[in-house]
């Protein structure tokens, strides 16, 4: 997918080093990351779930919650805690290792949805690239999905709903921010609530966020490569149609910086 991004940025002169001013707007340069709890600010308080900064001080007033950094790295590092004991436990091991994390409520919906968008301008009417997956897990109560979870599967389920019911959905995705390229994760009882509005947001994923539909297993290697040529495609032209004026930030070499940085502490400890 790389490659064929570059090339596809090539071939319609545009530089792919661009792609990391996409969400630029929204990165916190002062932390060098797309902070969880800046984001979590962006969602209307019906959608969103309590979120503060783990320290010393801070204890939740009902379980289970979860821990989590305050970027992400494909879930790695995220893990529930589900009672006081948990929680104790997990706390005193995170605040060593110096991370910056944050402490979640968990969402009561039973199922996770990722819906992934990408625009291909902000005069878009509509996205070039919409899905909405459904990510099971039949292992684990409370699982913490993720590609490198071998319980977790991926169902694409953007054909269960009909036209009017997309198009509330991207409305409520709107009415958060106008992301050229996202992957929001929600819990809720059913695909069919996230018309709706009845959900709860888990986060919102706006540095590399993986198109997930691409591992429903139903599809075939040519299918996929049809809509990773389209889905890349628009990516570029997203990229050659930003917003020139905004300022630039150090998106790619600041969250770099942050991971090495983070792994290199972990190893030494």
């Amino acid at each position: 997918m790389v490659v064929t991004y570059i090339l596809s940025c090539i071939t319609i002169r545009t530089k792919p080093c661009k792609y990391f001013q996409l969400n630029s707007p929204w990165f916190n340069l002062d932390k060098g990351v797309f902070s969880k709890l800046d984001l979590n600010a962006l969602f209307p308080e019906q959608w969103r779930l309590d979120i503060n900064t783990l320290d010393d001080g801070f204890r939740p007033d009902q379980y289970p919650v979860w821990l989590k950094p305050e970027w992400g790295e494909n879930a790695d590092g995220v893990y529930c805690a589900n009672d006081e004991a948990d929680y104790q436990q997990l706390k005193a091991r995170i605040l060593k290792s110096g991370r910056p994390y944050l402490v979640q409520r968990s969402a009561t919906g039973e199922r996770e949805f990722e819906i992934f968008t990408v625009w291909e301008s902000p005069e878009s009417t509509q996205p070039a690239t919409f899905s909405i997956t459904e990510a099971k897990n039949q292992m684990d109560r409370l699982p913490v999905n993720g590609i490198y979870n071998c319980h977790t599967s991926y169902h694409d389920l953007t054909d269960r709903l009909n036209p009017g019911q997309q198009s509330r959905i991207l409305e409520n995705i709107e009415s958060i921010g106008r992301f050229p390229i996202s992957r929001l994760c929600v819990r809720t009882a059913a695909v069919e609530d996230l018309a709706k509005g009845d959900f709860q947001i888990i986060e919102i994923n706006l540095f590399t966020p993986m198109p997930i539909h691409l591992l429903d297993s139903r599809y075939t290697n040519g299918e996929r490569w049809s809509m990773i040529r389209k889905l890349i495609m628009s990516l570029a032209i997203a990229t050659r149609n930003r917003n020139q004026a905004l300022k630039e930030k150090p998106v790619y070499t600041r969250m770099t910086h942050n991971q090495i940085r983070y792994r290199f502490s972990t190893s030494a400890s």
